[in-house]
């Protein structure tokens, strides 16, 4: 389970992951407030955000949906690492308008990787 790999993924493997969309509409709605509290204690008190409180739900959000795709799929390091670094090096940091082009651009870099690591050695499949 410590190589990630899409080849195990099948009916019956994939309903965990259904548990997420609810946490990423909320990580949508708090999108601003992340932002801002992703700029520091002092400025988020001073715009009246309750800076821990938004710190643990958002670190929440995220703890339960990378368990959910760890547990669909395996661990895939590669995705968390390059694509919002990517997507904000081109974007800008506003976490609301980056959220559905990280969410498109990492899909689309999974299956990406995912057709090369099933071409590489086929027909055998090498892990993500």
């Amino acid at each position: 389970w410590l190589q990630g790999s899409m080849a195990n993924v099948m009916q019956g493997n994939y309903e965990l992951l259904y548990i997420s969309l609810p946490l990423f509409i909320l990580a949508y709605f708090l999108a601003h407030k992340i932002t801002i509290v992703g700029m520091g204690e002092d400025i988020a008190l001073n715009l009246g955000i309750s800076y821990n409180g938004i710190l643990f739900l958002g670190l929440m959000i995220v703890s339960i949906i990378t368990s959910l795709v760890i547990v669909s799929v395996g661990i895939i390091p590669f995705l968390g690492l390059i694509i919002p670094n990517l997507v904000a090096l081109y974007l800008g940091d506003n976490l609301r308008k980056n959220l559905i082009y990280i969410a498109l651009c990492g899909a689309l870099f999974l299956l990406v990787c995912d057709i090369i690591s099933r071409l590489v050695i086929f027909p055998f499949e090498m892990p993500l």
